[in-house]
């Protein structure tokens, strides 16, 4: 099994199956951040166009998919995801602000850092006949990159 590390601020990182109940599927196969589009004017008595060819990095969203280990009963699932959702955020007298968070897939030797979406609903979903033996939950967490220049496409 691929292990992903999910740190929430400052804290410490940690393994996002023993430490959350989700078990990493997948994520996005990038290798670098994407660049700004590249300023250009154009005058209707001018061929072409003027381009400035300078660019920087510039945000983009990252997204990874998990599987709840839910112990087979889909109460648990919603339990693992509104548990995991509640420490994205520092609620303050009912104001939440979103927790950064940083990403490390160590197969895939990347590092993510940004503000996440919270999950919110499930991207498949069985249940066997007996409608608690079996649960299947995946779903999808996004994560907001503002500043690419802290993410890591080529970690050790």
């Amino acid at each position: 099994m691929i292990k992903v590390r999910i740190q929430i601020n400052d804290g410490q990182a940690i393994d996002s199956d023993s430490g959350f109940g989700l078990v990493y599927l997948g994520s996005d196969h990038r290798f670098d951040a994407p660049l700004k589009e590249m300023e250009s004017t154009s005058y209707p008595e001018q061929a072409g166009k003027n381009v400035n060819p300078k660019t920087v990095k510039d945000a983009f969203d990252y997204t990874v998919r998990f599987f709840v280990r839910a112990g087979g009963a889909l109460s648990n699932a919603n339990a693992i995801i509104h548990s995991f959702n509640k420490q994205l955020f520092t609620d303050v007298d009912g104001v939440q602000t979103r927790n950064r968070v940083t990403f490390y897939n160590d197969y895939k030797k990347v590092k993510i850092v940004g503000y996440p979406q919270p999950i919110r609903e499930a991207t498949d979903f069985w249940r066997d006949d007996y409608g608690r033996i079996a649960d299947v939950v995946c779903v999808e967490w996004v994560i907001s990159v503002d500043n690419p220049l802290l993410c890591d496409f080529n970690i050790a």
